[in-house]
C-alpha cells in the first residue's frame, strides 16, 4: 500500500467538490463521501445525479467541509480537516489541509480491476493542476532564511504601526469624547440659565396680568353694584311690565288647548249618540202607548205597562240632557274661575310691585327697612285664593231634596201595600248623603 500526503492551502467547498468530482471521473467512481461542519453523519453525492444539496454546494464560497473523499475499489483520495492531537509535527492546520492518496495493490475491489498507472498519473497530474501552483508559491517563500526574516520583521512593523495608530486613534477618540462631554455640559448650563431666566420674566409677566386683571375685577364689581343699585328699579319694573303682557295675552287667548278638546269629543259623541237613541225609544214608546190607550179592548195592565216604558225612556233621556248640562256648566264654571284667578293675579302682582317700591324708598329716604305692621297691612292677602264654594256644583235637585229633607223632623212614604216613616237620624244622614 502506498500513502501520499499532500498539504494543500485551504480551499472553498466548491472548489473542493470541483476536484473530487474530477478525481471521481477519473477514477470512474459513482460517488462522492461529504461530511459537513455540524453534521452527525456523511452523505453521498452521485456523479451524474446532483441534487439541489450538491448545487447548493457547487455554488458555495464557505469551508464549512469536514472530510470529503472519492474510493474506487482499492484506491482512495481525501481530505480531513479534523484537528489531529497525536501530530508530532506544528503544522499549521488553519491554513492548509492535508491531502491523502492513498493506492492499495493488493486488493482488489468488487469489480478486480486495478487503479492502472494511467489513472493514478491523471489523479497526480490533476493534484498538482489545482494544488500546486498555490504549494510552489507559498513554499517559495520559506526557502530563503532572510526572506522569511524579511516578511517576519515587515509583519511585526506593521503590527506595531497598526498598534500605533490603534492607541493614537483611541486618544483622539477620548479626547473628542471629553471635549463633547464639556461642550455639553456648556450648552445645557447655558439653556438651563436661558430658561430659568425667560420663566422668571413670564412669571413677573403673568403676576403683573393676574394684579391688572384682580384690579379690573374689583372695578367691574363695583360699578356692578353701583348700576345694580341704580337700575333695581328699573329692571323691577321692566320685569313688570313684560309679565303684564304676558298675562294681558294670556287674557285674549283664555280657551282650552287643542288636545283638551279632542279628549272632549268621544263625551259630545256619546252623549250625542245616547239621546239620539233615547229620544227615538222615548218617541216609539209614546206612540205605543198613545195606540194602546186608545184602543178599549186594553188592559189596565197593558196600559201601565207602556206608560212605563215611555216615563223611564223620557227619564233616562232628561237624565243624560241634564247630566250633559252639568258637565257642560263644570267647565264653563272651571274656565270663568280661572279667568277671576288670572285678573286676581293681576292685581296682586301689581300690589306686590307697589309694596316693592314702597319699601324701597322707605329705606332709601328713611336710612331703615318699613315697619312690620305697616309691611303686613299694606301686604294682606295678597296671592291667596279665595275658598271654592262647594255648594256651586250641586244640581237644583239636590238642592230640592236638602231643602225638604234637611229641615223635616221625620218623612212618611207611602208604598204599595206599607208605608214607611223615616226619623230625625235617617233624615240628616240622607241630607249628608244627597
Amino acid at each position: 500500500m502506498t500513502k501520499s500526503v499532500t498539504y494543500v492551502s485551504k480551499r472553498t467547498d466548491r472548489d473542493l467538490l470541483k476536484f473530487f468530482l474530477a478525481a471521481a471521473k477519473i477514477m470512474e467512481a459513482d460517488s462522492i463521501s461529504v461530511h459537513l461542519a455540524g453534521e452527525a453523519a456523511a452523505w453521498r453525492i452521485e456523479v451524474d445525479a446532483l441534487t439541489e444539496r450538491d448545487e447548493w454546494l457547487m455554488r458555495s464560497d464557505l469551508c464549512s467541509i469536514v472530510i470529503m473523499s472519492v474510493a474506487k475499489s482499492h484506491a482512495r483520495v481525501h481530505i480531513d480537516r479534523r484537528p489531529d492531537q497525536n501530530k508530532d509535527d506544528q503544522f499549521d492546520r488553519a491554513l492548509f489541509d492535508a491531502l491523502v492518496f492513498t493506492v492499495d495493490a493488493g486488493r482488489t475491489g468488487s469489480d478486480g480491476s486495478p487503479l492502472t498507472s494511467t489513472q493514478a498519473r491523471q489523479i497526480n497530474e490533476l493534484i498538482d493542476e489545482v494544488f500546486g501552483r498555490d504549494i510552489n508559491l507559498s513554499s517559495a517563500a520559506f526557502k530563503d532564511p532572510k526572506t522569511l526574516q524579511t516578511v517576519l520583521r515587515s509583519h511585526q512593523s506593521i503590527i506595531e504601526r497598526l498598534q500605533k495608530m490603534t492607541l493614537e486613534v483611541g486618544e483622539q477618540t477620548t479626547r473628542a469624547r471629553r471635549e463633547l462631554d464639556a461642550e455639553y455640559v456648556d450648552l445645557k448650563k447655558q439653556l438651563e440659565d436661558q430658561v430659568a431666566a425667560e420663566r422668571l420674566e413670564s412669571q413677573k409677566a403673568i403676576d403683573a396680568e393676574r394684579a391688572a386683571l384682580a384690579q379690573r375685577a374689583d372695578e367691574v364689581a363695583a360699578r356692578a353694584r353701583v348700576l345694580d343699585d341704580r337700575n333695581n328699579t328699573h329692571v323691577r319694573r321692566e320685569l313688570h311690565e313684560k309679565l303684564k303682557a304676558r298675562l294681558a295675552d294670556r287674557f285674549k287667548k283664555l280657551d282650552l288647548t287643542p288636545e283638551t278638546k279632542k279628549a272632549r269629543w268621544p263625551i259630545h259623541i256619546g252623549v250625542a249618540a245616547s239621546a239620539g237613541l233615547l229620544a227615538f225609544l222615548v218617541y216609539s214608546l209614546t206612540s205605543e202607548a198613545l195606540l194602546v190607550t186608545s184602543r178599549s179592548d186594553s188592559t189596565v195592565a197593558e196600559r201601565i205597562l207602556v206608560i212605563a216604558k215611555s216615563a223611564t225612556a223620557s227619564l233616562g233621556f232628561l237624565g243624560i240632557i241634564s247630566w250633559y248640562l252639568r258637565w257642560m256648566n263644570r267647565w264653563f264654571e272651571r274656565l270663568a274661575e280661572n279667568e277671576f284667578q288670572l285678573k286676581q293675579f293681576e292685581l296682586d302682582i301689581t300690589r306686590a310691585q307697589w309694596v316693592v317700591e314702597t319699601a324701597f324708598e322707605w329705606k332709601i329716604s328713611q336710612q331703615s327697612p318699613i315697619p312690620d305692621p305697616l309691611l303686613e297691612n299694606i301686604s294682606r292677602n295678597l296671592f291667596i285664593n279665595s275658598e271654592k264654594d262647594v255648594n256651586a256644583d250641586m244640581h237644583p235637585a239636590d238642592y230640592l231634596a236638602s231643602a225638604l229633607i234637611g229641615k223635616a223632623s221625620n218623612v212618611k212614604l207611602a208604598v204599595p201595600g206599607a208605608e214607611i216613616e223615616l226619623g230625625p237620624k235617617a233624615l240628616n244622614g240622607a241630607g249628608k248623603a244627597g
